[in-house]
């Protein structure tokens, strides 16, 4: 993987006189390796979420800015160890069927905004939800702005 990548968001940047399409399925190659090396775990489509601990699970859609911001907030959060961060798994929505989906997700249905995302607790899966809702969650489980999540500057606290 090539080091200058120091960012999830970075993954997207086009390499000179590379279009959007070649820039996504690049993006997509380097995701799982990107994860790999930061404290955050890539999940395969085939692997079962729940077991009898905690953890988040986010899908997210590699073509979505958005959602690769959400992964340097969660990667800053989780390598700081703010908070009660629980084990943070990842996966790509595009590379799963929609049965690993509902294996993963049970219960979440279709994904009409990414990212999607799954809380267990003690074993038992606690939350689903998908979009605007899975930022809005995300975040305040672990503790930051969910502006942030979009680009949206934020005023230092007073």
């Amino acid at each position: 993987m090539d080091q200058a990548v120091t960012s999830f968001r970075s993954l997207l940047d086009p390499a000179p006189g590379e279009d959007p399409g070649a820039a996504q399925r690049r993006a997509s190659q380097l995701l799982p390796d990107r994860v790999k090396r930061s404290p955050l775990d890539w999940w395969p489509a085939d692997a079962v979420p729940n077991g009898t601990g905690d953890r988040l699970l986010i899908g997210v859609a590699v073509w979505s800015r958005y959602d690769l911001n959400l992964l340097d907030l969660v990667e800053g959060v989780v390598r700081v160890g703010r908070g009660s961060v629980v084990p943070v798994g990842v996966f790509e929505l595009d590379r799963i069927t929609p049965e690993d989906l509902d294996r993963l997700l049970p219960g979440l249905g279709p994904i009409h905004h990414p990212p999607a995302v799954g809380h267990w607790v003690g074993g038992a899966l606690t939350r689903v939800a998908c979009g605007f809702e899975a930022r809005q969650f995300v975040a305040g489980m672990l503790g930051f702005d969910a502006r942030l999540t979009i680009g949206q500057p934020v005023a230092a606290p007073r």
